[in-house]
């Protein structure tokens, strides 16, 4: 079965605290807590920006960084998203990760694949941007990298 999902690069800032829950506190975060330490130790802490009604994640120590979510099709409450960045030409660099806890490994629909799911969608952005070689996750570095 298949959650209806939609891909945004905002959500609406009623939802705020469910993106507080998917960043900040999260119960499957522990898992790799170690490479969420590093990711903020070298590229900065991931904040929650409101513009005219709409919430993005940045990073604050980086310019150029872009936010993917995974939204329910119907209410458009985030159970997923991902922040990423292009740091040259070739690369895109996933520096962080938040999934629903019911959706992680162990949780009652982790067969939905959700991480799985917005990973493919990052790749699937990142071919259509011209020059891009590489998609890599910051958490997993010590995995082999992926083809854009």
């Amino acid at each position: 079965m298949r959650t209806p999902v939609k891909y945004m690069s905002r959500i609406a800032a009623l939802h705020r605290s469910s993106l507080e829950r998917l960043l900040f506190f999260n119960g499957c975060q522990d898992r790799v807590a170690q490479g969420i330490v590093d990711a903020i130790e070298k590229f900065g802490p991931p904040e929650i920006r409101e513009d005219e009604g709409w919430l993005r994640v940045k990073v604050a120590g980086l310019t150029d960084v872009q936010s993917l979510f995974v939204v329910d099709d119907e209410t458009g409450e985030p159970f997923g998203v991902a922040v990423y960045t292009r740091p040259d030409l070739e690369h895109i660099t996933v520096l962080h990760i938040g999934i629903g806890e019911e959706y992680c490994a162990g949780g009652k629909r982790e067969g939905l694949n959700l991480l799985l799911r917005l990973m493919q969608e990052i790749r699937r952005s990142a071919k259509r941007v011209k020059g891009v070689r590489r998609l890599s996750v910051h958490y997993g570095m010590q995995r082999p990298r992926a083809q854009a």
